[in-house]
């Protein structure tokens, strides 16, 4: 493809199939009620995405078959293209190694059920890769809902416990050792988090 502007977001997003998203919610929801919840809150914050002035808004949707039904649930993305990778890392490595061989300058990777996301956040952060190496985005339960480049950094997602309350504290103590300059801006939290009794938040 072809870059319409330096700077682009790679928003990550499952299909909301009933039984394969959310299965930590869906233990005290059911699958349904997280399918649809997470449906809702990763609806909300594309559109959020979506308003982020002079940015190419890129999808990175798994499962791979489900190309068409991603498109019409989440249209008018400059691109979109199926997770590569057998883990988060992977994905990611695979993901922002895309973004920059496309000649974008300022990438930044979202998680798609992060709650009370803002388009603020998201030009603070390509904001700030301006002058820095990387932004992060912290999420409560100690990952990341939002990491961002000013240039390619694979190493920064090797070596990390995906899926554990590890992975922030792993990838500050990486990019420190890379000697790579950064900022965090705010702490969000994710949907697993929510309880039962807080839906209204996104419904």
């Amino acid at each position: 493809m072809t870059c319409r502007n330096q700077q682009a977001i790679l928003f990550f997003v499952k299909y909301p199939t009933a039984g394969h998203v959310k299965t930590r919610l869906a233990k005290t929801l059911g699958d349904q009620a997280a399918a649809r919840v997470y449906r809702q809150l990763a609806g909300q914050n594309y559109s959020i995405l979506r308003a982020c002035g002079q940015t190419d808004l890129i999808v990175f949707f798994d499962p791979p078959e489900d190309h068409d039904k991603i498109q019409q649930w989440l249209p008018s993305a400059d691109e979109y293209l199926p997770q590569q990778g057998d883990d988060l890392g992977q994905r990611l490595t695979s993901a922002f190694a895309w973004a920059f061989a496309q000649g974008y300058k300022r990438v930044a990777a979202y998680g798609s059920d992060t709650l009370h996301l803002t388009t603020a956040i998201a030009q603070q952060g390509f904001a700030l890769l301006n002058e820095i190496d990387v932004v992060i985005g912290p999420a409560k339960d100690g990952g990341y809902y939002l990491i961002g480049l000013s240039a390619n950094h694979p190493q920064v997602f090797v070596n990390i416990s995906w899926s554990t309350s590890d992975v922030l504290a792993q990838t500050y103590h990486i990019i420190t050792k890379l000697k790579l300059k950064y900022q965090s801006v705010s702490v969000l939290e994710d949907l697993d988090e929510i309880k039962s009794g807080s839906m209204h938040e996104i419904l």
